[in-house]
């Protein structure tokens, strides 16, 4: 009970504009149900209003507690997402269920279009409440946001999302264009699509987001990009970073390790492994063909990109 008085309280504010929500969604219905012909029908209105207001009281008290159950309160609305949307649903479906069922049993059953204007509005002005905080949040920061630059993202899967949202709230990086061969002529996020084509990218900043980009392709976009960063390289397994010690002790054949742009053949991974003298970590991989670099080069600053784009952290050797 403490827990929940608590949570209620954190969010008074929240709590006082959904009983307003709840009642002016029904009250507004009502009027809407009875404006025919540009006049309202005040015959009818009077008809139901009664009702509505005899059961405001019960329907406040009920709504709230319902809200409580579906874990509408005490969240962190400047990160609302589709989960907080879910909760939202259900919570109005359950609502509508219980004005109809009240309404119809222990006062009188309103008309249907009522009680299906009343759940659309309580569902837009319940989600206004919620979204509305992290809605401003956004366009303040879109607002103080310095010139940005222009970059190009490769690919679309899941990962492509994760890193375009991860620049967009970053603010120092806008992106412009997606390559992807599979996906070529759409659009995604309102960023439009198009196939591997290095003129685009040239002098560009450029973001790798496709585990399945070919090694040589990589090559051509770090040689006409004006700089890289390839996030692929970090979703060497399923769990997430793979330190190069772990992947190296699994590779019993060739390996032609990259360190600092320089190749070199070993007969096993183990071999190569003892040729490292410092702290090292995965930066890409192809085939046999593992690309390294010195941890203490660049550890805070992939650590920080990968941690808020993936939203674990990176283990290194």
């Amino acid at each position: 009970m403490k827990k929940i008085i608590s949570s209620v309280a954190r969010d008074l504010w929240v709590v006082i504009l959904d009983l307003v929500a709840v009642n002016a969604s029904y009250y507004l219905a009502l009027l809407i149900r009875f404006f025919v012909g540009g006049e309202l029908r005040a015959v009818a209105v009077d008809r139901y209003m009664p009702a509505w207001l005899r059961f405001t009281p019960w329907y406040s008290v009920l709504a709230i507690i319902i809200f409580m159950a579906w874990k509408l309160y005490g969240g962190m609305w400047r990160y609302a997402g589709i989960n907080d949307m879910n909760r939202i649903i259900g919570a109005s479906v359950t609502t509508t269920l219980v004005h109809i069922l009240g309404t119809t049993l222990f006062f009188t059953r309103m008309p249907w279009t009522y009680y299906a204007i009343g759940a659309v509005l309580q569902f837009f002005l319940v989600t206004l409440i919620r979204f509305s905080y992290r809605i401003l949040l956004v366009e303040k920061k879109k607002l103080k946001r310095e010139a940005r630059v222009e970059c190009v993202v490769i690919g679309s899967g899941d990962l492509g999302r994760k890193v375009i949202k991860h620049l967009e709230e970053g603010g120092a990086y806008k992106p412009s264009l997606i390559i992807s061969n599979s996906s070529a002529g759409r659009s995604m996020d309102g960023i439009p699509v198009i196939e591997m084509d290095l003129e685009k990218i040239k002098g560009k900043p450029v973001f790798i987001a496709d585990k399945e980009l070919s090694e040589g392709d990589r090559e051509k976009i770090r040689a006409a990009a004006s700089e890289v960063t390839d996030f692929t390289g970090a979703l060497s397994n399923t769990t997430g970073f793979l330190p190069i010690s772990s992947l190296l002790s699994l590779s019993s054949g060739p390996v032609v390790l990259v360190v600092d742009g320089k190749e070199k053949r070993f007969g096993s991974g183990r071999e190569a492994l003892e040729s490292l003298k410092d702290r090292y970590a995965v930066k890409s991989i192809s085939g046999a063909r593992i690309e390294v670099e010195a941890a203490k080069d660049w550890t805070a600053g992939f650590a920080a990109d990968y941690k808020a784009v993936t939203g674990e952290d990176v283990s290194f050797f």
